[in-house]
């Protein structure tokens, strides 16, 4: 599910979003079906808020993810979808960085989004180097499904 908080970003943008996510979950064999990822589009002066409620950090960042299930696969509701967790982006940083990078906005907020999801599903590469490299591979790995050049090289 997306939700837009602000104006900036382009209309087509949900498909995309939810078939990273989708591509992400089947890399990682992780049925999608009963899963429901919130995704919300915003601004930095809003992730700000978030990054600095949560991390304690009090600047804008370009992704947060925010997990919801705690890994004991609890059954909420027998029919209804299992709310898996948040991802929440910032547009001016996320242009801001295609930009320096010299990367098209679209293949950058894909990269976010496959990253993000990974971070729900357990990766953490600020843990250890290893994890970091683990994590950078899956990225790698899913990216090229969507037919995305390697956004580290």
């Amino acid at each position: 599910m997306v939700n837009r908080r602000s104006p900036p970003w382009p209309d087509d943008i949900d498909s995309l979003v939810e078939l990273a996510i989708e591509k992400t979950m089947e890399a990682e064999k992780q049925p999608m079906e009963r899963v429901e990822v919130g995704v919300q589009l915003t601004v930095d002066k809003e992730i700000q808020n978030y990054n600095h409620t949560y991390r304690g950090i009090d600047k804008a960042t370009n992704v947060l993810s925010f997990a919801l299930m705690d890994g004991d696969n609890e059954i909420l509701a027998e029919d209804g979808p299992l709310p898996f967790g948040d991802i929440i982006l910032a547009y001016e940083t996320i242009v801001k960085e295609a930009t320096d990078q010299g990367k098209p906005f679209l293949n950058h907020v894909t990269h976010l989004v496959v990253h993000g999801t990974l971070h729900l599903l357990g990766y953490d590469h600020e843990r250890s180097t290893e994890e970091a490299q683990l994590q950078e591979a899956r990225e790698i790995t899913i990216l090229a499904q969507l037919n995305l050049p390697n956004p580290y090289g």
